[in-house]
């Protein structure tokens, strides 16, 4: 598919220039015109650089349902400040400054709490998926495997643009193979334990991903189910997921209003 916006006047123009100069970059790189010349056009996944959910917070400072780790940005929920539907900016800008702000004054806070170094305190590895196989260590490149299998599932517009309870059952069904066959075999050694890391972190998304879906069985602001066009007033609520060997979900009704961010 191709583009090209010729319909604006010489005012329009350069008023979409000033207001976002960054659409514009690329095109100047390429010595394109995209007002004179067509473009080609195409959907691209963003992962959740523009979805509304993420690490979920439990407080105003950031902090997570793990002790000592904040999320910021585009990681923690949005949900809170701007509901099912978001964007590239705007709100999403603030949030982004906001939320480092908070996190990072509160991860100090928690620093200073503990008396003595971090060089004398115990610590105790808990990383199981790519670093520690519960069977026999598969090859060294194996998550260049698994990335594919993930890639397979969830970049195909028909499984992840157009989704219908079949396809996301069906995929899902994939992912926990691949989860189960990583968590058995994927060791990618010291060289590549982070692609490794990566690779399960990719898949564990993907799961969480699906299965929110598929508890969500209506549309609503980003979710969208081909099987279930309509909203229903009965889900306005919000669906928490997690869990690694064994996924879960739940509901978790807004009771609190929105934190205005400035």
């Amino acid at each position: 598919m191709y583009c090209r916006l010729d319909r604006a006047d010489a005012a329009a123009r350069a008023a979409m220039r000033l207001a976002q100069p960054n659409f514009f970059l690329t095109f100047d790189r390429l010595g394109i015109d995209p007002f004179t010349q067509r473009f080609a056009i195409t959907l691209i996944a963003e992962g959740t650089v523009r979805g509304t959910g993420g690490i979920r917070l439990t407080g105003d400072d950031c902090a997570t349902t793990v002790p000592g780790l904040y999320a910021a940005g585009d990681a923690a929920t949005r949900e809170l400040i701007c509901g099912g539907f978001t964007g590239g900016g705007s709100h999403n800008a603030a949030w982004a400054i906001s939320s480092g702000g908070w996190a990072g004054q509160a991860a100090a806070r928690h620093a200073r709490s503990h008396s003595g170094g971090a060089r004398i305190r115990r610590t105790v590895p808990v990383g199981g998926a790519g670093l520690r196989p519960t069977g026999t260590p598969g090859p060294a490149d194996g998550f260049r495997e698994v990335v594919a299998a993930v890639q397979g599932e969830v970049l195909p517009y028909r499984k992840n643009y157009l989704r219908h309870g079949d396809g996301l059952a069906a995929s899902l069904r994939a992912l926990d193979d691949t989860w189960h066959r990583l968590r058995a075999t994927l060791y990618a050694g010291d060289g590549d334990a982070v692609r490794a890391r990566q690779a399960a972190a990719m898949v564990a998304h993907a799961r969480w991903m699906y299965t929110a879906a598929l508890a969500r069985t209506e549309t609503r602001g980003m979710a969208k189910r081909l099987d279930f066009p309509a909203q229903d007033p009965g889900q306005h609520h919000r669906i928490v997921t997690g869990g690694l060997d064994r996924v879960w979900t739940r509901p978790e009704p807004l009771t609190t209003a929105p934190r205005e961010v400035a």
